[in-house]
């Protein structure tokens, strides 16, 4: 049994990477300054925020997204790097809770998708 078990996770660590690879080309050739640049254009439009919270949040985006350079084109197996960009994506949300409203902290969780989707388009060289 733990032998099975050893086999499907080694199976998926081995399938996650190629899964992701396409999806994850735009932020590999992309600078941590075009992806922060990116998000808070994105924010900005989406969450009605004032010029205070603009200087705030892209300095938090600016943070997280030169944090997450290491990972994003280190060398760990796609499932341990997701993984480890999802804990950092989980403590900017934190910070970023800090900085918005309750209603603008909902409205950026709810528009995840939306801003990956953003993302992609606007780093796509």
């Amino acid at each position: 049994m733990r032998t099975s078990k050893l086999t499907i996770a080694l199976f998926l660590s081995l399938c996650i990477p190629i899964a992701n690879a396409e999806d994850m080309a735009y932020l590999l050739n992309s600078t941590p300054t075009e992806r922060a640049a990116s998000q808070t254009r994105f924010m900005q439009k989406k969450l009605n925020i004032s010029q205070d919270e603009i200087a705030k949040i892209r300095e938090i985006n600016q943070e997280y997204a030169e944090k997450i350079e290491p990972v994003l084109k280190g060398s760990s197996i796609g499932f341990f790097k997701m993984r480890d960009i999802k804990a950092l994506l989980e403590q900017k949300d934190d910070t970023l809770r800090s900085v918005l409203t309750p209603e603008q902290f909902d409205v950026y969780t709810n528009a995840k998708d939306e801003l990956k989707q953003a993302l992609q388009q606007d780093l796509k060289h």
